[in-house]
Formats: structure tokens, sequence, C-alpha cells
């Protein structure tokens, strides 16, 4: 386990470095993606230099934030604060998290997740914020850099997504002080929604009608898979899954949805969520991952057969012996 730091001690981070190299991890949600863009556009605008990094697909959905084409799988070069974004463990980085090319230069983990066990040299970890999103704003808001629209559409994008519009259970009344502010200051909540959940394009449209009809209700359990064949025949790639667990879990006698999602190099990344009631993060934390309680996620080995087999025996263990209950 890193050090962990005081919010105080994070903000004199950013202001005695000028060159610094902020990483998204792999797979990148909203809150990822708009937290990254909110840092960089920030830090610019104290005269700093960034360079922003993402090893994974980024989703097309979220082309409309300024700056979305500039995340790209980037290494760390001669930057001299390497910041970590929205992820749990170092897995989720891809090839920048790699300790070996640290060099003795502090190397920063920011997140929210409850399943954050502070595996970073530095680490400011808030499990009480309702996205990462969210301790961003306090970043730039300490820094003194004003808001202004694109700033606000960024950090607004962050937590209308993690929090699916406001209906995660860990929205706070914080949360909706800092969205006040960001409307204020420009961000359009309406934009957000039509763009992040309204818009897919046809392709992503028939992979759903696929993976729909083929979903499995087991018990309170429903599970469906995205293979590799289904998404070369339709002609998309990670960027087409974006959204279908959600729908998963809102079949009325589902309590725990899980997708099984094979990516191009064979490994497996399987979504979780879950109803209240039903905490998803310590199942996705024995199996390697993390997350929230009722959203998580963890990457295993293929093949798609063993991996689901070894993720719905866990979630059955864990509903058999010790029911995953929230508070």
């Amino acid at each position: 386990m890193g050090t962990i730091l005081s919010f105080e001690q994070t903000i004199e981070l950013f202001r005695q470095h000028h060159k610094i190299f902020i990483a998204a991890h792999i797979m990148p949600d909203g809150d990822c993606i708009g937290s990254v863009l909110a840092l960089m556009w920030a830090l610019r605008r104290l005269g700093k230099t960034v360079t922003v990094a993402c090893h994974d697909h980024v989703p097309n959905t979220f082309n409309y934030l300024p700056g979305a084409t500039e995340l790209k799988p980037n290494l760390p070069t001669n930057e001299e604060l390497l910041v970590f974004l929205d992820g749990s463990a170092a897995d989720r980085f891809g090839a920048a998290y790699d300790t070996t090319k640290f060099n003795a230069r502090p190397v920063l983990v920011i997140d929210h997740h409850v399943t954050n066990e502070n595996f970073a040299p530095l680490n400011f970890i808030d499990r009480s914020a309702a996205s990462t999103a969210e301790i961003i704003y306090r970043i730039i808001r300490a820094l003194d850099v004003p808001l202004d629209r694109d700033l606000a559409q960024c950090l607004l994008t962050g937590i209308i997504t993690d929090t699916l519009g406001f209906r995660t259970t860990n929205t706070t009344v914080e949360t909706f002080r800092i969205v006040t502010a960001l409307i204020e200051a420009g961000g359009s909540i309406p934009d957000i929604i039509e763009r992040s959940f309204n818009q897919i394009p046809l392709a992503s449209l028939r992979l759903r009608g696929k993976v729909f009809t083929q979903a499995t209700l087991d018990g309170i359990i429903l599970w469906a898979e995205v293979p590799q064949r289904l998404q070369r025949e339709l002609g998309v790639n990670m960027n087409g899954v974006s959204g279908i667990i959600n729908q998963l879990l809102s079949v009325e006698d589902a309590k725990i949805a899980v997708l099984f999602v094979e990516k191009e190099n064979g490994k497996i990344d399987v979504g979780l969520r879950s109803r209240v009631g039903y905490d998803v993060a310590t199942i996705a934390a024995r199996l390697g991952g993390g997350g929230h309680k009722q959203a998580s996620g963890v990457l295993l080995d293929g093949p798609l057969s063993a991996a689901r087999e070894r993720v719905l025996a866990e979630i059955k263990k864990s509903l058999g012996t010790n029911k995953p209950r929230v508070e």
C-alpha cells in the first residue's frame, strides 16, 4: 500500500510541477474521460504542459468533449508528475502504468472506488464521492481555475454518467451542489444525457438486439456475452458495447447483471451491475477487479466459457453464503 495524501498535499503536487502526464483507465467511461479532460484543460490554463493517455478504445459517444481526440496510447516521457485517474488497480491503466519507468518521479492516483487499496506510490482516494469528476471539480476550484462551459461539460459528463443520471445511491447533496455550479458555468444536462444515453450507431443497435436475444436469466442473475466473432460480424469494436449492461439490469426479475465482452487480445472484460441491496464490488474484488457497490468490473483471462463459469460461481457463492448487502 502506498502513501495516502491529504487534499492539500494533492493540490501542492499540481502546484509544484509543470510537465504532467495524465492517464485514463482501460475501457474508459464517461467519468474517466470527463475527469481526464477537465484536469488537462484546467492545468493548461495555469500554463502547464499536459499529456493525456488512454490505452484502450475511447467510446465515440464522448467525442463531443473538447480534447477527446488527444486520448491516445501515449506513454510517459520526460514529465515531472504522473497522474492516473479513476482506476482502482494498476492493471486498469495498461502499458502507461509501468513501475520500471517511474524513475523516482511522483506517481499519483486519484480515485473514488471503494475497492481501491491505495496501490500507487501516492494516493488521494475519496470513497464518499459519487464520481471522480467530483474530486477533479474540487481540485480545479482549489487551484483557482475559473470554470467555463468546456470544463463544466467535461465534469458534468463524468458526474451524470457515473451516477446513471443521478440514480445511484451514492449521489449526495454535495453532488447536486457541484452540478448547480457547473450548470451556472454553462454546462447542459439535457445535452449530455442526449449524447451519452440516447444516441448509438445502427451497428450498436443491431449488436444489442443479438445480445439481448441470447441473454440468460439464472435465478436473479442475468448474464450475456459479446464474443469477438459477433463484434466482427456487425463491424463494431469495444465502443459498440457501451450501455448494454445497464439495460440488462432493467429486466424486472434481475438483481445482478453480468456482461462478458471478449476483447481483441482474448481477455474478457466483465461488467457487473446490481440493484440496491446487492454489492457487486466485493464480488469483483475477489476476482481481482473493483469498482462501486452497484457497478464494478474485472478483466479476466479467456476463453469466454471459462470466465463465465468463474464469475457466475463466485456470484452464486456470495449469494448463498453471505448475501452481499449494501447499506
